[in-house]
């Protein structure tokens, strides 16, 4: 065969999938840190119902690592192990509402950007209902995943465990508007539940195409399966109150080409924060000023503002 057929089919080959977000750090991944400045809040109550060491060997018992206090709060590394299957529900202090760019955010404790512990998302606004975001993956399926085995993290989309420790998986309940049932302005409930890595279709998880999800499997230790660190809220009902009563800033255009335009009518703090929830500007706003983010990546930013009493959030996108 030809080398530079054969290179082009070998790459053509490499490279197919990965359609999703990369791993912290890199441009365009959508992970976001545990002391960003989007998060408003936690989790304030967890309940787990824990799944087997390993599915297969009922004898090997539950998983039994960290306990539900281990995922209130703040994401200091504490874990709870769901096991195979098993699931964690979590609720706060104040409903999530759907507001600009990702609502909330689920961190693991993966020990590197390429060893993937998976779990399914649902959200409920009753406590009964609960309603699961298309999970997507392009993780090879013909040989299993065991413990030896790392995935790049592009081959995963809405499922949480896609980033490493201290980085969480965002999730946009924009995604779920319209669903019978599901009140994407007052979720109570966030429900996590364990991927089972097989890709023995009579025990293996499938994602929303239809395709068996390949990870580590069997991991079977007190450890094992989706280790849950904690759950972060990015807009809530109190924010969005505080937003619909205070209308503090114009931002045009918006769409914008990397000029942004300002306008106020009160003296403002304001800062600009990436979809990661690093700020990239900061400064104070009196009548109207212009921003120039030309020498920024395209996608989205969060334009906040405060005025010593309250804080707006409005999504800008740059294109």
């Amino acid at each position: 065969m030809n080398r530079i057929l054969f290179f082009s089919i070998f790459i053509s080959s490499f490279s197919l999938g990965q359609s999703f977000a990369p791993a912290p750090g890199n441009p365009g991944s959508t992970a976001i840190y545990k002391d960003s400045s989007i998060i408003i809040d936690w989790a304030t109550n967890v309940t787990v119902t824990r799944g087997p060491r390993n599915i297969l060997n009922p004898s090997a018992g539950l998983a039994s690592y960290g306990t539900d206090s281990n995922a209130i709060g703040n994401s200091s590394g504490t874990v709870v192990s769901l096991g195979d299957g098993g699931e964690a529900i979590a609720t706060f202090d104040s409903p999530i509402v759907n507001g600009p760019g990702p609502d909330f955010t689920i961190f693991e404790n993966g020990f590197a950007d390429d060893y993937l512990e998976l779990a399914f998302v649902e959200v409920s606004s009753d406590g009964f209902n609960y309603f699961r975001f298309p999970a997507t993956s392009e993780i090879p399926t013909n040989v299993q995943s065991d413990n030896f085995t790392f995935t790049d993290c592009r081959y995963v989309n809405n499922l949480a465990g896609k980033y490493r420790v201290y980085f969480g998986t965002p999730f946009d309940l924009q995604e779920l508007i319209g669903i019978p049932g599901l009140d994407v302005g007052n979720i109570t409930h966030v429900k996590i539940i364990d991927v089972i890595g097989s890709i023995d279709p009579a025990i293996g998880s499938f994602d929303s195409q239809g395709t068996i999800i390949n990870e580590p499997f069997p991991t079977e230790f007190e450890t094992g399966g989706f280790d849950l660190t904690a759950i972060g809220v990015i807009h809530s009902t109190t924010e969005s109150i505080e937003e619909l009563d205070n209308n503090l800033v114009k931002v045009y255009p918006n769409p914008s080409n990397g000029i942004v335009h300002l306008e106020s009518d009160f003296m403002l703090d304001y800062s600009i924060v990436d979809a990661q929830g690093r700020v990239i500007l900061r400064g104070l706003i009196s009548g109207s000023k212009t921003l120039e983010l030309t020498g920024f990546d395209k996608g989205i930013y969060f334009v906040k503002v405060n005025n010593g009493l309250n804080v707006e959030t409005i999504k800008l996108e740059v294109i």
